[in-house]
């Protein structure tokens, strides 16, 4: 049996299990109805298909493959320009709170402020 025979018969059992649950939620006194796997194994039809390649997907970018290097390359540098650019703007972060930090000791107390 395929795999997308197994997953019909796990749908169909799922089905039929959840009417069960909605039927018993709703205080029906009709039974459940239990559906032997051999029927559902019936009324689903196997597919018979014996191609078991996988599907083959075109390119769809435009720009010629460049080769293995050439992307690797590229993606370093990518990666290496992200960083620079963090470490940036952690720098430019870090000196502005300190700044602000410096600015705010170097302020004047206002003359209402006791200060013990």
């Amino acid at each position: 049996m395929g795999w997308m025979q197994d997953r019909d018969l796990l749908i169909a059992e799922t089905l039929a299990f959840v009417k069960g649950v909605k039927a018993a939620r709703a205080g029906s006194t009709v039974p459940a109805q239990i559906v032997p796997i051999e029927e559902i194994k019936q009324i689903i039809q196997p597919e018979q298909s014996g191609n078991f390649d996988p599907p083959k997907f075109e390119r769809t970018s435009s720009l010629p493959p460049i080769n293995e290097r050439e992307e690797i390359v590229a993606r370093l540098a990518s990666f290496k320009a992200t960083q620079l650019r963090f470490q940036r703007e952690r720098e430019q972060y870090g000196s502005a709170i300190l700044r602000d930090a410096l600015n705010v000791a170097d302020a004047p107390k206002p003359s209402n402020v006791r200060s013990n």
